[in-house]
């Protein structure tokens, strides 16, 4: 017999599959929020009761077609009394509609289906019927309620000779997979027939860090190939061990990079799958992407379906997963696209998709690394642009209330069909007024507060049963629907309140911003590595790239990593140095108290060097204010044309100036600010941009917010300053600097303006090839005799291929 374990959760289904998309279905993983009111009422009922056991583990074995089952699960708490009581609890915002849903038909809901088991567990072991029942606690009023189940013994072995059908069928796929992924590990080859320079010692060191079972963080350099080199390794391990890999990207765009890899290994003769996920605004059908079985068809009867049609058999034979594939199937079987390609990731040995399935509160990850039944092992983890995961995860525990924005909804309110129109105009004015309630007459500048959370929890309670009441109308939703924004706007900065007066939790802060006729009041997260920390629990070797992860102490910490464990490693750029020139010009100085004397310097020095050498630069700058500045007083060279990034610039206006950047027909300079579009993740190959300036270090704003978070660093970590500003300003400099020189073939002028560079809390952030001992070398005693110099070196240089 195969032993196999199986969580409770995952056995207890209904067998076929049943039900639609919907919070009440009983499918993925409970909900966070849940957990406290669980131990509340377990708190109270040992309290009241002598009787009552919590949390009291149960296990089971089922033998079926050459596997033993070991089914393992917890109940949420026991009453030893004559007969016992089994009891379970469950949160959510609607008691009544759970409460309908689970007495309907037991073995069609989950939840029930776990509620049996445990009762069928205790007699198989006691020879005693116990009672069984459900405790439902509302997420938001506190209302309880308590069900009580029939047991039915016939009728649950009936399902239960189902289910274990099912199961042996589940784990022979499982063993089909993990078999298919070993052999093409057997055989799996690296794609390139001569790597690059450096990119075996990264694939070695990666090797290395894995065998060591050591999280990684590592710091390489555009053109170095990174992304094959990490992503090698990393997958052949997990396809050694009948695994997969998830690869993560800070934004959907970036997928391509990651799929041209996989591409690569799949013409090298590797028979490797991928599935990409696309984000669902962009795939939904609808005009809003909201799963509700009475509003949207594709989300009724999911489960049905994707039994009823072989939905997973026919996914499992293709070899790339992309949006096209989901929709085309969503359109002719009636279902939802977004939640098929989560089904489908099981036969995925590469999913690539964005941070938010793996970081972000209620995430995918449960979906993303469930393996199956009978799959031994975890998922491989790769971060790619990881320098952006500290701040991305601060962001999703940072929301904000704004009463502008809600008065803004105001007019578009007024469009709501009558039956609605005036009980949502009183939601509205009940929303600015509690955020009204934070201020106080003697506060007339920004000031750190407790929030009123009663108030807030008392109104998101209203804007859900309205929503409910809404959703279940006849009313046609359109897009960008103000109520649904209204209800999620809301309900976003509530879900963080619990984190936010937290005492234990000190990395959390409410702050309030009058204004003339209402303010804004803002949750921020200053430190996520908590969070962090339980997601990388979910997998095996986890490894976080990029080009600027220096100091690699910061990024340990606010990455959730461990700092007694992590393995980190910088490596150098593959190529000649001499095809590079960087400078510092110390004598410019971005400061805000000495701006104004520097916009015309900075607009001569860019003018002067751009002029000894005719092609495309970039002027990255910190802020778009000190961006129109310089413009203004720039002056461009005979034949330079000249274009601005602009504020929220549109897709197509973006394409445009890369379209002329691609075309090298005229000299181009681009005024763009750094962390921007044009600064991260873009690919400037050849001769797109020969130059790029880099003016000062873009230092976030000095205010009450990053003030605070100043000091929770100086308190936590003895480093206010340089993580509160230093770090994530070098960070974006390093990135805007790293568009230039992206090939073998590329030359490349850097120039960082401000004296700031020189300063060792500045400098220790650049890469390890920028200077020989000290960053003193990077600045000339004449700028434009050295540049000359240098394009006129590099004229007739013709790179080689590697």
């Amino acid at each position: 017999m195969k032993p196999i374990a199986i969580a409770l959760r995952d056995f207890a289904l209904p067998s076929p599959r049943r039900g639609s998309i919907e919070p009440h279905s009983g499918y993925g993983s409970a909900a966070a929020e849940g957990r406290e009111i669980h131990l509340r009422v377990q708190k109270k009922r040992k309290k009241s009761d002598p009787s009552y056991q919590p949390e009291v583990p149960v296990s089971s074995l089922f033998e079926r077609g050459g596997y033993q089952f070991r089914v393992d699960g917890r109940m949420d708490g026991i009453f030893r009394s004559d007969p016992p009581r089994i009891e379970e609890i469950k949160s959510c915002f609607n008691i009544r509609e759970l409460s309908r849903r689970l007495e309907e038909n037991p073995p069609d809901h989950p939840y029930s289906l776990q509620l049996l088991t445990y009762g069928y567990f205790y007699w198989r072991e006691q020879q005693v019927v116990p009672r069984l029942s459900f405790h439902l606690v509302s997420t938001r009023g506190g209302d309880s309620a308590d069900l009580e189940l029939s047991f039915d013994l016939a009728l649950f072995e009936k399902w239960l000779e189902l289910r274990l059908d099912e199961l042996v069928i589940e784990a022979g796929q499982a063993e089909k997979r993990a078999a298919r992924r070993r052999k093409i590990a057997g055989g799996f080859a690296f794609p390139f027939a001569a790597p690059r320079p450096g990119q075996i010692e990264l694939m070695q060191t990666i090797e290395e860090g894995m065998a060591e079972q050591r999280p990684m963080l590592i710091q390489a350099p555009t053109g170095l190939g990174k992304t094959a080199g990490v992503l090698f390794p990393v997958l052949k391990e997990a396809l050694q061990r009948g695994q997969r890999v998830v690869y993560v990207t800070p934004k959907n765009s970036q997928h391509a990079v990651a799929e041209d890899a996989v591409k690569r290994f799949q013409e090298a003769g590797s028979a490797v799958k991928s599935l990409s996920i696309t984000a669902k605004s962009k795939i939904c059908f609808k005009n809003e992407p909201l799963c509700n079985p009475n509003y949207c068809e594709f989300a009724r009867d999911y489960y049905a379906k994707i039994h009823e049609h072989g939905i997973l058999a026919l996914l499992a034979r293709k070899r790339r997963l992309k949006a096209r594939i989901f929709r085309d199937l969503g359109e002719q079987y009636r279902i939802c696209p977004f939640e098929l390609q989560f089904d489908g990731a099981q036969e995925a040995d590469v999913v690539i998709c964005d941070y938010n399935y793996v970081f972000a509160p209620r995430s995918a990850t449960g979906r993303i690394t469930d393996a199956g039944i009978g799959q031994p092992g975890k998922p491989n983890l790769v971060i790619d642009e990881a320098h952006n995961l500290p701040s991305r995860a601060m962001d999703y525990y940072s929301p904000v209330l704004s009463a502008v924005v809600l008065e803004r909804m105001r007019d578009e309110i007024g469009n709501v069909p009558a039956l609605f129109r005036n009980e949502a105009e009183e939601l509205l004015d009940g929303c600015i007024r509690v955020i009204a309630s934070c201020r106080s007459n003697e506060m007339p500048q920004p000031t750190r507060i407790d929030p009123p959370v009663e108030l807030f929890l008392a109104q998101d309670e209203r804007l859900r049963a309205f929503l409910s009441r809404y959703l279940d109308s006849d009313v046609e939703i359109e897009k960008q629907d103000v109520i649904l924004r209204l209800s999620f706007y809301w309900s976003a900065f509530t879900e963080a309140l619990e984190f936010a007066v937290d005492a234990e939790r000190p990395e959390f802060f409410t702050t309030f911003h009058p204004y003339p006729g209402g303010g804004v009041v803002r949750i921020t997260c200053c430190d996520a590595s908590t969070m962090l920390k339980d997601c990388y629990a979910e997998y095996g070797a986890v490894v976080g790239f990029s080009a600027t992860l220096k100091p690699f102490d910061y990024y340990t910490r606010l990455s959730g990593l461990d700092s007694g464990k992590v393995k980190c490693a910088e490596f150098a750029s593959p190529f000649p140095k001499e095809l590079r020139k960087i400078l510092i010009i110390p004598q410019i100085s971005t400061k805000y108290a000495q701006r104004e004397a520097n916009y015309a310097r900075i607009a001569d020095a860019v003018e002067r060097i751009t002029a000894l050498r005719r092609g495309n630069y970039f002027v990255f700058l910190p802020s778009f204010e000190f961006l129109e500045r310089v413009a203004d007083l720039f002056r461009p060279g005979e034949g330079f044309t000249v274009f601005r990034q602009e504020r929220n610039m549109r897709v197509h206006d973006v394409e445009a100036i890369l379209d002329s950047l691609r075309a090298e027909e005229i000299p181009t300079i681009v005024f763009a600010v750094q962390g921007g579009s044009f600064s991260e993740g873009m690919d400037y190959a050849g001769e797109m941009v020969i130059g790029a300036f880099v003016i000062g270090p873009p230092l976030p704003n000095y205010d009450l917010e990053r003030e605070e978070m100043r000091k929770y660093y100086q308190r936590q970590y003895g480093a206010g300053f340089d993580y509160a500003y230093t770090i994530p300003a070098m960070a974006k400099a390093i990135q805007a600097a790293g568009r230039v020189i992206r090939s073998e073939t590329d030359r490349g002028l850097i120039v960082l303006m401000d004296s700031r560079f020189m300063e060792p809390g500045y400098s220790r952030s650049m890469p390890v090839d920028w200077f020989e001992s000290d960053v003193t070398e990077l600045v000339s005693a004449g700028i434009l005799k050295e540049v000359a110099e240098f394009w006129g070196a590099n004229a007739s240089w013709s790179g080689g291929s590697r």
